[in-house]
């Protein structure tokens, strides 16, 4: 849309924060005639939905606790509760076959040939994507990991949204664009984890910009890995897109402290997960827009009891990976289009293994890096989005 065009990423015009619409390739009167059927099976859903939150708040939040005192029972008990709930959850959602492949840039004669059959364990790091509440209902249900979400430094007083005019307004539309992304951005200042329900929530929001006020933060990620007794599972983008790109990494995560390269600090994990496209009876996934709520309405709504949807989840090999001896970011940045000159690192040397994460991550997704959009970004789309759609 013209109209957003201030947020088209100005490397790739892609515009990560708009919502999928989906096709319009059926008449109107034939969706009109569905309409009640739609209405009812949604209301089916969401009273299943509200099932089975309420067995997760009785199961994972009251009866696992009795296990408290023997910390390995109480993960087995935990861990089993959560995934029956959020398997349950993301078939009702449609989800009833997730499939999954093992990515390796290595394989052929001298490459990796067989897949690994390890999963992700305590200290492990598990680095993805973030589109939908759904990723996050996928993620708890395989390995009921601990979910972290970075901590930055107040946003710049000109980081905020220009009350200029967009669009066909500038001028020239995308060519017009003045976010301040040269500038100075907010960095990372710390490591918040949050629980399964309270991310649900979060889902499309912005991330938290101060420290807590009384609660627990990591300083790094090395020590929540260290202290938490189930894998972490870590946003770098900060905040949802609409999967059509990976978004830009913010300033401070991910640096090279993160990576020992000893081994001794667990594996770290890249995964990718994709969505299929929206139908005319079925809505997108992604959810960009901080509304969870209202999209999972619109997600419930459609005239077929049993709706069908698919996701797939990439994962690059532990060999591959930057927790593999063999991982050299000065390699990655040089085999990346552009080479080492060409990215952000060069420029910043302290960003070297952001921007490597960053491409193996885009690579394992097969999506495109949108350098000049980012939480930042996303948080003046939103407030722009707000006041048009008032």
């Amino acid at each position: 849309m013209e109209k957003y065009s201030k947020w088209r990423d100005p490397g790739t015009g892609i515009q990560p924060f708009l919502p999928v619409v989906p096709p319009k390739t059926v008449s109107p009167i034939f969706i009109a005639l569905l309409g009640p059927f739609a209405v009812l099976t949604a209301i089916a859903r969401i009273l299943l939905l509200g099932i089975i939150l309420l067995l997760h708040l009785i199961l994972v939040e009251g009866v696992s606790l009795v296990f408290v005192p023997i910390s390995p029972l109480y993960r087995i008990v935990s861990s089993a509760f959560t995934a029956f709930t959020c398997r349950a959850a993301l078939a009702s959602l449609g989800y009833w076959w997730i499939t999954t492949d093992t990515y390796s840039p290595k394989r052929g004669k001298n490459g990796v040939s067989q897949i690994a059959k390890v999963q992700p364990k305590k200290g492990d790091l598990i680095i993805t994507n973030w589109t939908s509440y759904v990723d996050v209902l996928y993620l708890a249900f395989r390995y009921n990991p601990t979910f972290v979400l970075p901590i930055f430094s107040p946003v710049f007083p000109d980081s905020q949204i220009s009350k200029g005019k967009t669009g066909r307004h500038t001028g020239t539309g995308s060519a017009q664009i003045n976010l301040g992304s040269n500038g100075p951005q907010p960095e990372c200042i710390g490591y918040l984890p949050i629980p399964l329900l309270s991310l649900l929530l979060q889902t499309g929001a912005l991330p938290p910009t101060e420290l807590p006020p009384a609660g627990k933060y990591y300083k790094t990620l090395k020590e929540a890995r260290k202290k938490e007794n189930r894998p972490l599972v870590f946003f770098p983008e900060g905040t949802t897109s609409n999967g059509r790109a990976l978004l830009k990494f913010p300033e401070g995560v991910l640096d090279e402290s993160e990576f020992s390269g000893k081994g001794d600090d667990g594996l770290v994990w890249i995964k990718f997960i994709r969505h299929s496209p929206p139908t005319p009876f079925t809505s997108a996934a992604p959810c960009p827009i901080p509304l969870p709520f209202k999209h999972l309405l619109s997600f419930l709504y459609t005239p077929t009891p049993i709706p069908t949807r698919s996701m797939h989840i990439r994962t690059l090999h532990p060999s591959a990976s930057p927790s593999s001896p063999s991982f050299l970011p000065s390699e990655v940045l040089n085999n990346a289009p552009g080479g080492l000159d060409a990215s952000a690192a060069a420029k910043d040397p302290r960003s070297v293994w952001r921007e490597a994460v960053s491409i193996v991550l885009a690579e394992t997704g097969r999506v495109r890096r949108t350098k000049g959009m980012g939480w930042v970004e996303k948080g003046q789309f939103s407030e722009y989005w707000g006041k048009r759609n008032k």
